[in-house]
């Protein structure tokens, strides 16, 4: 009930917002409860998507682990890694004798041709149809296997499911054959995807690969082929927007093509109407995605207005915008680079103009800083929010490159259009992108240098959102007093600024209001100790964090491939943990140890101060690697045995076994067992150990005595049945145990007969299979456990 009253409140605060200032400003009854409907009635088809979206999912639930015949038609398809990604809409699927229907399916199959070449594109299985290509509009069978996107099952993972929701794509079908139908197609959609590749081809002919995956990117909307460390790079500096089609690039090229009708003679209906067409084909161009179609429709608007005579109003535009994308997908509003979007254009037009009044809309680049602050403030939450990471020189940056973007845009289309008639003018139009791209990467490379260039402050609590949004609407009105007391006290008129104003002062505050929005974010040390028991598949990862501090027990798997970069860093992000200081490796394995190499081999986000390696795995292969990669990171090495121990803030992590006397016969029982004490709760971490470890740790009085003291047991070996025996749980008698295994592991884990032990002795068991993460809190005196996700 609780939850409930407090999800009311939000949209009632909202409502009551929104009456008290329609009476405040004096408007007419009807406009103050205008907003009010709308917004119930958002509310209230937001209910009806997601229950709509409840059907759905148990479709593909049942379709999901058999083999299936899929009829639909294509409405796109892309060359990714080796294979045809084709998207299905209207689909009829037939599992055994059963059919369903199904709005929209992501598809996945191999290719059997080259890609990026003139070879037609076809999979396997098309029989009669090889000599003819994949169009738009075709209507096609598949044979394959459905799959439901997943969920994140750590903090900070990606959410697929949700992401493609937005998109309105029910699953996956990983195909194997396929037929062509019906080779009819849709000559406008499929006509404008060729233009599409001949651009992408003259771009990649005339410019080098690196050049030609922005200029792709920027110009059509692909960024299929934009190098790794350039999109990252661009990323961390704050200015990968740049790479997006959005309102710039529609304002530069349909206010281009209006202006050049309109000297032409063209009046204001037929040269708007054919601004207006030539938005739509573009979006339609670079791929119709939700940023793109929030500019068609503004820019769309701006024509009709035009056409009319209207003034033309920014927010009123982009309200309409974000009007008609709810209703086509409420889900797609949870899109962060759609909040980002809308939140640039919202702060342009509502934050930005009083900035620029306060400033002075006559002075020296007040129009662009105003800009750049607002936008940067405005989406700094969003940007945290998604991305966990704060680029503090973004705003320079974006001052200083935005206005070189339209060069770079003029440089792609150049390539395009020139080159068509002469590769000598193809690769002269390639000059001005090719020098201003170079200067992008050198200015990014140059300022990655720099000190908190790139500031991990993870994901912001809602609490704090909520104060921020207060915050930045005090700061905001109280600047447009400041505005209107210095235009009554110089006697001169609002749109008017005196010659004599501090303007550099004034440039000086934002730079310090700026600041302190940044600093506003800065996470504080934890209150108490957490434990993260992650959800890595098949291995092992505990994340600890008290105060200031972070401590990792192993990180690795083997039925994850991807865990350090999909997995491991981003929860480290979305946590606000951008140090390590200390990462224990309980033994070799890969399932222990892959994430924590990722870390070492590739992370420039995260560092690791110290890195404790199993004292009887330094002969270990996997193990000597380790301590390479550390030591060129500058991470320093220390081998722990038994007996040794760290304390960190009030945290103590005590090693108890095995010691350097002892003499390990497999890489499972080098295993480090700790023990961590925070207050009155006693962990204790095992990693691959075995019963015969276990018999012997028994067999010592005084660590047996520290095992009686354990609560909380991170079951050994993923909960294989030659650990955890009976004896060694009698020792312990843990209140609360987690288990860390993958979902339908090779081994069986985990297994009954450790589970059974587990209940007969009246432990509580988590299991990271089930409800992924496993999250723990406590304050030394009392435990709480969460599984992340249900929540329970």
């Amino acid at each position: 009930m609780l939850v409930l009253t407090s999800w009311l409140f939000v949209p009632a605060f909202l409502a009551s917002g929104i009456v008290l200032y329609g009476y405040w400003r004096g408007r007419n009854r009807l406009w103050v409860l205008l907003p009010l409907l709308f917004l119930y009635l958002g509310a209230a088809w937001a209910g009806y998507d997601c229950k709509r979206w409840e059907e759905r999912e148990r479709t593909i639930e049942e379709l999901s682990g058999g083999y299936v015949e899929a009829e639909g038609r294509i409405s796109s398809f892309e060359e990714k890694n080796g294979s045809l990604q084709i998207v299905l809409k209207k689909i009829k699927v037939w599992k055994q004798e059963t059919s369903y229907f199904v709005p929209s399916l992501l598809v996945s199959v191999k290719l059997f041709g080259e890609p990026g070449t003139d070879t037609p594109l076809y999979p396997p299985g098309t029989g009669d149809n090889k000599d003819i290509s994949l169009r738009l509009g075709q209507f096609i069978k598949v044979k394959g296997e459905v799959q439901s996107f997943q969920s994140p099952r750590n903090p900070g993972e990606f959410d697929s499911k949700g992401y493609y929701e937005g998109l309105g794509i029910d699953g996956r079908l990983l195909g194997k054959e396929l037929e062509i139908l019906d080779l009819g197609e849709d000559p406008l959609f499929d006509g404008i995807r060729r233009v599409r590749e001949w651009g992408r081809a003259l771009l990649y002919k005339y410019t080098s690969k690196e050049d030609a995956g922005v200029l792709t990117a920027a110009v059509l909307g692909d960024t299929g082929g934009l190098p790794e460390d350039i999109k990252s790079l661009y990323q961390k500096n704050g200015i990968s927007h740049l790479l997006a089609i959005s309102g710039m690039h529609m304002s530069f090229l349909g206010l281009s093509f209006y202006r050049i009708l309109r000297k032409t003679g063209l009046g204001l209906g037929s040269a708007g109407l054919a601004g207006a067409v030539l938005v739509v084909l573009y979006g339609i161009l670079t791929g119709s995605g939700p940023s793109v179609m929030r500019a068609v429709i503004m820019m769309s608007v701006a024509f009709l207005a035009s056409y009319l005579g209207r003034t033309y109003d920014l927010l009123s535009s982009a309200s309409l915008a974000l009007l008609l994308l709810g209703l086509k997908s409420p889900l797609l509003l949870t899109n962060g680079g759609v909040q980002l979007s809308f939140g640039a254009v919202y702060a342009i037009g509502g934050a930005s103009p009083i900035i620029e009044k306060w400033l002075g809309r006559k002075r020296f680049l007040s129009s662009a800083i105003s800009t750049g602050v607002a936008v940067q403030m405005v989406t700094m939450p969003i940007t945290l929010y998604h991305f966990y990471q704060i680029p503090f020189y973004g705003l320079f940056l974006n001052l200083l490159l935005i206005p070189l973007m339209d060069w770079v845009v003029c440089s792609g289309i150049g390539i395009i259009f020139l080159g068509s008639f002469s590769p000598l003018l193809g690769i002269g139009a390639a000059g001005t992108g090719h020098y201003i791209l170079a200067f992008y990467e050198w200015i990014c490379g140059s300022i990655k240098g720099l000190p908190g260039y790139s500031l991990t402050f993870g994901r912001p609590e809602a609490g704090r959102l909520a104060a921020y949004g207060l915050f930045l609407v005090a700061g905001l009105y109280c600047l447009k007093v400041w505005e209107e007391y210095e235009a009554i006290r110089t006697g001169e008129k609002k749109e008017e600024k005196k010659k004599g104003s501090f303007y550099g002062l004034k440039v000086l505050f934002l730079a310090g209001m700026y600041c302190f929005c940044i600093l506003f974010f800065k996470p504080g040390p934890v209150n108490g100790l957490e434990a993260v028991f992650l959800d890595v598949g098949q291995g092992d990862g505990i994340l600890l964090r008290a105060g200031r501090s972070a401590v990792l027990v192993d990180g690795g798997s083997s039925s994850k491939k991807t865990l350090g970069k999909y997995s491991l860093e981003p929860c480290l992000k979305s946590m606000g943990i951008p140090v390590i200081h200390y990462a224990f490796i309980s033994h070799g394995d890969q399932d222990h140890l892959s994430g924590v190499a990722y870390l070492l081999e590739n992370s420039e986000d995260i560092r690791i101060e110290n890195l404790m390696l199993p004292y009887h795995g330094r002969e270990d292969d996997a193990i000597k690697k380790l301590e390479e990669l550390a030591m060129r990171r500058g991470t320093k090495v220390m081998y722990v045995a038994g007996g040794d121990g760290v304390l960190v803030g009030d945290l103590c992590i005590t090693c108890l076994y095995p010691g350097k006397e002892d003499r390990p016969e497999t890489t499972n029982e080098e295993s480090e067992v700790l023990k961590m004490d925070y207050g009155s709760c006693r962990m204790l971490f095992t990693g691959d150990m075995e019963e015969r470890g276990e018999e012997e740790l028994l067999e010592r009085p005084g660590e047996r005595q520290l095992l009686a003291e354990v609560n909380v047991l991170k079951v050994a070996h993923h909960g294989s049945k030659y650990s955890s025996g009976e004896a060694f749980l009698d020792a312990i008698k843990p209140r609360w145990a987690v288990v860390s295994y993958g979902v339908g592991n090779s081994y069986g884990h985990p297994h009954q007969e450790v589970l059974d032990r587990l209940k007969e002795r009246g432990t509580e068991v988590f299991k990271t299979g089930e409800g992924g993460a496993i999250m723990m809190w406590t304050d030394g005196e009392k435990i709480r456990f969460e599984s992340f996700v249900d929540g329970e």
